[in-house]
């Protein structure tokens, strides 16, 4: 493009992140197919069970936060899994305006199930080889850190 400083557009770490990106996303969306759940509600089923482990109250802010999805899309998506009997929201005992989240029996069988082809889809999709997969974890680390807000 003329208006680019690169040559072609190979060159350009965005569009490149951007294509990538873009089919692990498919690739993903098409492995969640199976279970009837969009690449959001699987995050959130996993950040849920993720930190019902640290034993902390899990309120719609916290998931947002972990995440890094906009809070309006965990609320409208915490809407539809519990509207599918996956989730479930409890009235926090020292502020009744924040609602406690989490799993149900039913939210967490199907997580497992989901995140055995997920893990198994981002070992094929990314690198096998466990020199390339670590060097990639220490670069996407370093730029989630340089960039955090």
């Amino acid at each position: 493009m003329r208006y680019s400083e690169y040559k072609s557009p190979e060159e350009s770490t965005g569009l490149l992140f951007w294509q990538v990106s873009t089919l692990w996303q498919r690739a993903v969306k098409e492995a969640l197919r199976q279970y009837k759940l969009t690449h959001t509600q699987y995050v959130i089923l996993a950040v849920i069970e993720e930190l019902q482990e640290t034993g902390i109250k899990i309120t719609q802010k916290r998931i947002a936060d972990f995440s890094m999805i906009d809070p309006m899309t965990v609320s409208s998506t915490l809407k539809l899994l519990e509207k599918k009997g996956l989730t479930k929201k409890s009235p926090q005992e020292n502020d009744i305006r924040a609602n406690q989240i989490s799993n149900r029996k039913a939210g967490t069988i199907l997580l497992q199930k989901a995140i055995k082809i997920v893990e198994e889809l981002d070992k094929k999709f990314f690198f096998e080889d466990t020199k390339n997969h670590a060097t990639f974890q220490i670069l996407l680390t370093s730029l989630k850190k340089k960039n955090f807000t």
